[in-house]
């Protein structure tokens, strides 16, 4: 219930001061100017519903100034019962009731919400932590400006009090004595509550007083509003000229030219309120004459855009990819998020807008009705019209491909032409009598909205219960660490780690930063001419395990089994090949899109005869946070990006299409100082971290083990991690600290460091041969230009997203690692795995041969980027990628020579 109030009351507020303080903060990157704004942001939101709070207050003294004389006379001629039933009575005369007396404490009660709003949001600002201003050392603690022996004296919450004071003399000026106490006795109060907290929010609070006390110097002003109105024009162009000629935080004139635009359309405010009057006195008429039909159309828009952007769109993300957001953070069914996602649009089109519209009379209702329902309108139109492509996103609601998300000229107009037709489509049909089916239509789009919820958390309940299903086949919970994996001694030992996504280009920089690994990666050779057939784990993954014949352009020749049993074929053939005809035991564990689910589906290698199936990912996640996060403090989590961000993404679909960037600004929803982390590096990175604890060396026959990680596959910030290599973090290495993926590229690679390690230790390297293969690299363009020529293709598609890591060390081998440029591709990984091992191997399921014969004259490859899920096919037995994205790539991958395009023609005669 507190949480539920939480959202739906604060919450909107904590975000109004996250935008403005980041806002502040990348205009003028000062702390204390940041504060001063958001206390500025506040006060002019705030300032309607003090307008409000002034005439009621202007009222109630007016009643009380009316009655006081009769009051006076009643309570000295009357006592008890009876004075009670004539007071009652002459309240009534005059239309009273002593409830009303606290419209005069409206005033007070709305700095309520807005105080603790920036207590909770302020207080615990990592921004403010350790950082000075002016005698404040540490504007994250109190001030402590000088002590009186022990005590220490906070300067900052007195010249608050003291501004207070000052603010509520000028407004109490006249007025009775109680209303003077009420004031001053606040004042005491938030001396009390602030004395102890972080000077930064002191001064946030401190300013809000001194724009109170400016708000009581202008209502003492004979003409306030036009005073008022010149200081905001000369603000607005001062911000514009700032933006323009004075602000260095990097953007150029193509982005400050429409934020000093923006800023300059204060100046017209004059005009905006004419068209408002004119609005209501013509167009919009019908609305201002009856106040049933203003409040319905009101209410029926709000509860529909409540239930679009905190029910339909989270739960439409959500059942797309339920594995992915399942068991997050303890929270179990995913459908729990979508409480967060309600109650904040509960609160943000519901609660606070219907707290001003019923604050105002016939004029501003008018207006908010229109505004309401018009902003329904172009919800509707921006969302399922205008969706645009912006790629897929991660589990903690960031875009993988985030330059993806960039104003689209075409796009754009299109879209702002549609939001101009609805204005006027709306206005029109209010205008000719058309307002109350309007207000139908949007009662039948809020039912609509709600049977559409039901059915997505349904779905979402029943793709849940599948998943846990699947999970509770997999291995036992976290921190039993019995034996997982087994190895032998005696007999070979053959290890094929799939690490996802891992860059082949960063590994000359990971040897270069940190040289040991050169020694104690023993035996190594690094394949960097090698090339995957796809840029995603889809299409890029199978060959891996299979070979040629599961190349995507192979998969989709072949029509008599469909993709998702083409790709168990090739996860099981390793197994198959080496238990039935080498009498190897093999494990696989957490095998990518097994059973094409998306949380690894081992069921079909159940019950099969030495094999071993595991799904150990996020079974030690909990051990590893304990043992390796270096403070509580510092790890941020991915339930709290879902609860916060989830109504963030339903924005950013319901928002014109120039303004995505601003609501996914540069890669972020707008939120400072918490970092948000996926779990997915601890789920994965876990299990290689304690693969020495879960693995036994005792077996007496060879060995398999197939093991996929996808730790790098994850952008997160891992400094809150104790895990140093050669004693430094990988955040403070030498060469790419920042780039995608850098430090988590490191730790893996010296993660199987440790690995090689532990197998000397365990008097098992000589006779294990081990196999370090990626599906795809991650396709940066800073490394795109140093590995590759000048793209062929074109800007979109990144080759080195091809590039994949392959490393080998074969039995017996030993030396720094080494470097051979031959041309390699992911489907070598079985010929390698097999060689010396099994003579002459066939595919168990197609009979062919097993070699590596199938790139003599080069692979194909696919630059499509768009199919990546296995729903995204429009085919069960073949990959449906377009035509023309196939190239065909032979010999040294790093010229563009090698990359020629392979369209129809060859693709049929291959066929």
């Amino acid at each position: 219930m507190i949480s539920a109030l939480y959202n739906i009351i604060l919450s909107p507020i904590t975000q109004i001061i996250e935008i403005s303080y980041n806002l502040f903060s990348k205009l003028f990157s000062n702390i204390a100017v940041s504060l001063v704004g958001v206390s500025l942001t506040v006060t002019l939101l705030c300032l309607p519903l003090y307008i409000v709070a002034e005439k009621w207050q202007e009222t109630e003294r007016g009643i009380q100034g009316r009655m006081k004389g009769g009051i006076a006379r009643i309570k000295r001629h009357f006592k008890g019962d009876e004075q009670y039933m004539i007071l009652s009575a002459y309240y009534r005369e005059n239309r009273y009731h002593p409830m009303m007396a606290l419209r005069s404490s409206f005033g007070i009660l709305i700095q309520i919400p807005f105080f603790l709003a920036a207590y909770h949001t302020l207080s615990a600002l990592p921004d403010l932590q350790g950082k000075s201003f002016l005698f404040i050392e540490d504007l994250g603690l109190p001030d402590t400006a000088f002590r009186l022996g022990p005590v220490p004296v906070n300067v900052l919450p007195i010249l608050m009090t003291a501004i207070n004071c000052v603010s509520g003399y000028i407004y109490s000026k006249g007025h009775e004595t109680r209303e003077k106490l009420q004031i001053y006795g606040m004042a005491l109060v938030f001396l009390v509550v602030l004395y102890n907290s972080p000077a930064g929010l002191v001064i946030y609070w401190t300013m809000n007083n001194v724009f109170s006390l400016v708000k009581n110097v202008f209502y003492k002003l004979k003409n306030p509003a036009l005073t008022l109105y010149r200081i905001a024009c000369a603000a607005a162009v001062f911000v514009a000229l700032y933006v323009l000629f004075l602000y260095s935080g990097g953007a150029g004139m193509k982005k400050r030219v429409p934020a000093a635009i923006a800023a300059l359309l204060v100046i017209p405010i004059p005009l905006y309120m004419r068209i408002a009057g004119w609005m209501v006195s013509v167009p919009l008429r019908p609305l201002k004459e009856s106040a049933r039909l203003r409040t319905a159309l009101f209410l029926a828009s709000a509860i529909s855009l409540t239930l679009l952007s905190g029910l339909v769109l989270p739960s439409s993300l959500i059942s797309t990819s339920v594995q992915e957001f399942s068991n997050v953070d303890g929270y179990g069914n995913p459908a729990a998020f979508l409480q967060s996602s309600l109650w904040m649009s509960f609160g943000l089109f519901g609660f606070w807008p219907a707290c001003v519209f019923f604050l105002f009379k016939a004029k501003v209702q008018t207006i908010l009705a229109f505004l309401s329902a018009f902003l329904l309108v172009c919800s509707l139109v921006n969302t399922f019209a205008f969706a645009g492509d912006y790629g897929s996103m991660d589990p903690s609601l960031i875009f993988i491909d985030g330059e993806k998300v960039g104003i689209k000229p075409a796009l754009s107009a299109a879209n702002a032409a549609a939001i101009l037709l609805a204005f006027a489509l709306v206005l029109a049909g209010i205008k000719f009598g058309l307002a109350r089916i309007l207000q139908s239509l949007c009662a039948v789009s809020a039912i609509s909205m709600a049977v559409l919820s039901a059915v997505n958390v349904s779905k979402i309940g029943s793709e849940y219960a599948r998943f846990q299903k699947t999970v509770s086949e997999g291995a036992d919970g976290d921190g039993d660490f019995s034996a997982k994996i087994h190895l032998s001694r005696t007999e070979k030992n053959v290890m094929v780690f799939m690490l996802d996504r891992f860059e082949s280009a960063y590994v000359p920089h990971i040897l270069t930063d940190y040289p040991s690994l050169m020694k104690r990666l023993d035996g190594f050779t690094y394949y960097p001419n090698s090339i995957s057939p796809d840029g995603h784990t889809l299409m890029g993954s199978p060959g891996i395990y299979g070979g040629y014949e599961y190349l995507p352009d192979a998969m989709n020749a072949r029509k008599d089994a469909t993709l998702r049993d083409k790709h168990n074929e090739a996860l099981s053939l390793l197994p198959t090949i080496l238990t039935g005809e080498a009498g190897f035991t093999a494990t696989a564990a957490d095998l990518g899109w097994a059973n094409y689910s998306y949380i690894s589906d081992m069921s079909f290698l159940k019950g099969k005869k030495d094999i071993t199936a595991l799904n150990l990912m996020g079974k030690y996640s909990v051990s590893f946070k304990r043992d390796m996060v270096k403070s509580a403090d510092d790890l941020g989590s991915i339930s709290h990006s879902l609860n916060r961000n989830l109504l963030w993404v339903s924005l950013f679909r319901e928002s014109p299409v120039a303004l995505r960037p601003v609501v996914y600004y540069k890669g972020t929803w707008w939120e400072n100082g918490v970092r948000e982390n996926s779990t997915a590096f601890s789920d994965w990175f876990s299990v290689l971290h304690y693969f020495s604890r879960i693995t036994e060396v005792d077996s007496e026959r060879p060995t398999l083990t197939l093991m996929a990680n996808e730790a790098t596959h994850s952008n997160e910030d891992i400094s809150m991690y104790d895990l140093p290599v050669e004693g430094r973090h990988p955040s403070e290495s030498k060469s790419l600290p920042k780039e995608n993926g850098y430090p988590i590229q490191c730790v893996t690679l010296n993660e199987i460091a440790n690995i090689v390690s532990f197998l000397k230790e365990s008097d098992c390297y000589d006779n294990t041969r081990i196999i370090l293969v990626s599906d795809h690299g991650i396709g940066r363009k800073s490394m795109g230009k140093e590995r590759f020529d000048e793209p062929l293709i074109d800007d979109e598609f990144k080759k080195d997203s091809l590039n994949n890591l392959l490393m080998v060390k074969d039995f017996s081998s030993h030396g720094t690692i080494s470097i051979d440029d031959s041309f390699m591709t992911v489907a070598d990984v079985p010929s390698i795995a097999l060689s010396g091992i099994v003579e002459n191997p066939k595919n168990p399921f197609t009979g062919k041969p097993i070699s590596t014969d199938g790139k003599k004259d080069g692979i194909l490859v696919t630059t499509d980027n768009k199919l990546f899920m296995p729903y995204h096919s429009k085919s069960e037995y073949e990959f449906t990628v377009p035509e023309d994205s196939w190239y065909r790539v032979r010999d040294d991958i790093f010229r563009d020579e090698n990359w020629t395009y392979a369209g129809k023609t060859e693709r049929r005669r291959r066929k």
